[in-house]
């Protein structure tokens, strides 16, 4: 992390400014200077949050317990950090597992991409953020998994820091290392770990809906933007009224069942549902589009993962059925989030009859 991040982040305890000590660095010795592991703490409630491989994890220690066999020899050397393994589970701690599995034992490939980032990305905010709106602003990135819409507002010209519940946030920050201007947190958004009223833009894509109260999650992350305008944008699942080939895709009645097992057993149902889309769908959708027949499977549900590798296969079917919680949305639910959070010029529309995308600015607030 950068000393930059200082200026954004709080304690998740209690909200005031934290200290940075650092263990190891770049060696850059500037204000630039890339601090790899160290240890954050709070003057006000000595709250002490580590940094490791570069990201701030700034995690209760149940969710630190979760993470804590990726770092042995950190967590060795900081076992307080830890806390008393009470046995106290939580789903959070189950979600945290879960997308780590996914982003760090499934990773999905990186900016070779990036062509198809972008597209990816401007489906979400055409409308909301136009081409060259994101340079000099300051934006939040709301459940970045492995960085790929951080990479791309990077390229456009963005300060984006990114953050994620799960594991992942060490591929978001080997994606966007080299961008002084990108920046990765671990954090639980519901914990409020970031500095009030100071981005241009909040988004969070596809994430809320793994929430377990996802109404709870776009009351925290809006205060985020600034209240002179600061935009809010976000995606998630709908299921009343999407089309046929929507419903199939997230195979809701089967993840009724999964959802039940031990994550290393919805792990493996993942990969054999994969390896059937793989050989029912995917490689016939290719071959129909090599016939000239692109027109008809561009209509088609994840058709982006013709493209793509077999792991990131199990990755994309692994967020629709493994995931510890699903919540599906419609348009009235994301108007009153909108409302009751007091954003103006609300917008909120369909995608293509698989998701709704909502959008709203914060304005006399």
């Amino acid at each position: 992390m950068r000393r930059r991040l200082l200026d954004l982040i709080v304690c998740p305890r209690c909200h005031c400014a934290l200290d940075l000590r650092a263990y190891t660095s770049d060696g850059r010795g500037s204000a630039e200077e890339e601090v790899l592991d160290g240890l954050l703490r709070c003057g006000s409630c000595s709250g002490e949050f580590p940094v490791i491989g570069g990201v701030p994890r700034l995690l209760e220690p149940r969710l630190l317990r979760r993470m804590a066999p990726r770092y042995p020899e950190y967590f060795r050397a900081h076992p307080r950090l830890l806390g008393d393994d009470d046995g106290d589970e939580h789903v959070l701690a189950d979600t945290l597992e879960s997308f780590t599995r996914q982003r760090l034992d499934l990773p999905p490939p990186g900016p070779a991409l990036v062509a198809q980032w972008h597209r990816n990305f401007r489906r979400y905010v055409d409308g909301t953020i136009g081409e060259g709106a994101l340079r000099g602003k300051l934006v939040l990135d709301v459940g970045c998994g492995f960085g790929r819409h951080m990479y791309v507002a990077g390229l456009e010209g963005a300060e984006v820091v990114g953050v994620d519940l799960s594991g992942g946030v060490d591929r978001a920050y080997a994606v966007n290392r080299r961008r002084t201007r990108c920046h990765v947190v671990q954090a639980n958004v519901l914990d409020r770990p970031f500095r009030d009223g100071v981005f241009d833009v909040v988004w969070s894509f596809g994430v809320l809906h793994h929430m377990p109260d996802p109404a709870a999650g776009f009351r925290a992350i809006v205060p985020f933007a600034r209240p002179d305008g600061g935009t809010v944008v976000v995606w998630v699942y709908g299921y009343a009224g999407m089309t046929w080939s929507y419903r199939l895709s997230h195979m809701r009645a089967l993840h009724r069942v999964t959802r039940r097992w031990s994550g290393p057993a919805r792990a493996r149902a993942s990969t054999v549902v994969a390896a059937i889309l793989s050989a029912l769908y995917w490689e016939p959708l290719g071959a129909m589009r090599r016939a000239g027949l692109g027109g008809i499977v561009r209509r088609m549900p994840l058709t982006d993962y013709i493209d793509h590798p077999w792991r990131t296969r199990i990755a994309g079917v692994h967020d629709r059925l493994s995931t510890p919680i699903t919540h599906f949305h419609d348009l009235r639910e994301l108007s009153d989030w909108c409302r009751a959070a007091g954003l103006q010029y609300i917008c909120v529309n369909d995608t293509e009859r698989r998701g709704w995308h909502a959008s709203g600015r914060r304005a006399g607030a």
